[in-house]
């Protein structure tokens, strides 16, 4: 097994952190074992549907399907991936409201 580093994007994630659901994004880095990069990016991408941060707290509907994207892969030494695979985490952004129609509003 290889050691990957994978830094993900995620968009569209309808969130309510403080009492009104907001639109987010997020950066996220994941430190993963796999055979290749894409079974290792698959990981990544399920790892962080999975988390508590996400997984529950989505309130999107169909229309405005959340995504995540690979933005950066890369192998790395097993030392590295120990020192860091515990302190990978989301980075969450506002994402101004004015980026979104009007019609998936009125469905929000």
């Amino acid at each position: 097994m290889k050691t990957f580093e994978v830094k993900l994007h995620g968009k569209n994630f309808l969130l309510n952190f403080d009492g009104e659901p907001k639109n987010f994004g997020f950066y996220a880095t994941k430190f993963v074992k796999a055979e290749n990069l894409q079974r290792a990016e698959k990981i990544a991408v399920i790892l962080s549907y999975q988390n508590p941060n996400l997984n529950g707290a989505v309130l999107n509907e169909d229309v405005f399907r959340p995504t995540i994207t690979l933005e950066e892969i890369r192998e790395v030494n097993s030392l590295n991936f120990f020192a860091k695979k515990s302190v990978s985490d989301f980075t969450f952004y506002p994402v101004d409201e004015k980026h979104i129609s009007v019609e998936v509003i009125k469905k929000i």
